[in-house]
């Protein structure tokens, strides 16, 4: 008898080199990963921010603008902001060159509110934070750091036709390191999915990936070039398909990511994003004599 087919591709991609560390990197990948951090406040990573490259929007600034979640920044227990937080490169805490503290008085935020139930379906829309490190860590390098690339219906079907590939990078407390999840899908929400097209620039992905993620950054790749395009918010699942009793900590690893019962969520960097991006970048720019 003929041999049997071989077994259907998996739904979710593996992580790329999951448990690579900095020195093992090469090209585009260390690149990207090297853009890459975890915010940790009151001793615990909170989640991941990403360094975005701000030279296009004021090329006399100098020091670091960070990307990331609001909520990452609060105790959501407490429904407050946290005093004391530090940005850990590439998830290094263990080297204090890559640890640096993050001033929370250069900080430009969405109308995010800790108040809100991070299950309804307008989470999400005012979930993002920029932040300025007006001295980072040593041997900062500006061409490690990510464009900015505003994210749009339009450029998504130009993006998919001619062959992009969407990843995300995010801290994965599984196994304690920045990983990497590949040939992503990403689309934007829309009526009748789990996030409702609730508000404009709601990404919908089934990137592979673990606790600290959010703040992490969804990257948009075609012909050598690398954007981020989105931070990483969270995640919605159907209560029907997965009920509390039996999924208290929602699905289970490996579960079929479908647009209707189980999703990623993140907020796009959209043109109202992008020139948040661009006013804090360049209001710092002029102050920088202040810092």
């Amino acid at each position: 008898p003929p041999p049997p087919p071989p077994p259907p591709p998996p739904l979710f991609q593996a992580e790329d080199g999951i448990r690579a560390r900095r020195k093992s990197l090469v090209g585009s990948e260390m690149c990207i990963r090297d853009s890459a951090g975890t915010i940790q406040c009151a001793g615990k990573i909170r989640g991941t921010a990403m360094v975005v490259d701000t030279r296009e929007f004021a090329p006399g600034l100098e020091g670091v603008v960070l990307a990331s979640a609001a909520h990452v920044l609060y105790d959501l227990d407490r429904k407050r902001r946290f005093r004391d937080c530090e940005f850990h490169l590439q998830a290094l805490s263990e080297l204090s060159r890559f640890r640096v503290k993050i001033d929370f008085k250069h900080l430009v935020m969405g109308d995010f509110d800790p108040n809100q139930a991070t299950g309804s379906l307008e989470f999400g829309e005012g979930d993002w934070a920029f932040l300025y490190i007006a001295r980072p860590w040593r041997g900062y390098d500006p061409d490690e750091s990510l464009p900015a690339g505003e994210f749009s219906m339009s450029s998504l079907e130009h993006f998919q036709q001619a062959g992009g590939e969407f990843r995300l990078v995010a801290f994965d407390s599984a196994a304690g390191v920045i990983s990497m999840s590949r040939h992503c899908t990403v689309i934007e929400s829309s009526v009748g999915d789990l996030g409702g097209g609730a508000w404009p620039g709601q990404l919908l992905d089934d990137c592979d990936s673990s606790g600290g993620s959010s703040g992490g950054g969804i990257i948009a790749i075609l012909d050598g070039q690398q954007h981020l395009v989105g931070i990483r918010g969270g995640s919605h699942w159907s209560e029907q398909v997965f009920p509390a009793d039996e999924y208290p900590l929602g699905p289970p690893d490996g579960a079929r990511w479908d647009r209707n019962t189980n999703t990623n969520f993140g907020r796009a960097f959209d043109a109202n994003i992008i020139q948040q991006l661009k006013s804090f970048s360049r209001t710092l720019e002029t102050r920088k004599s202040l810092f």
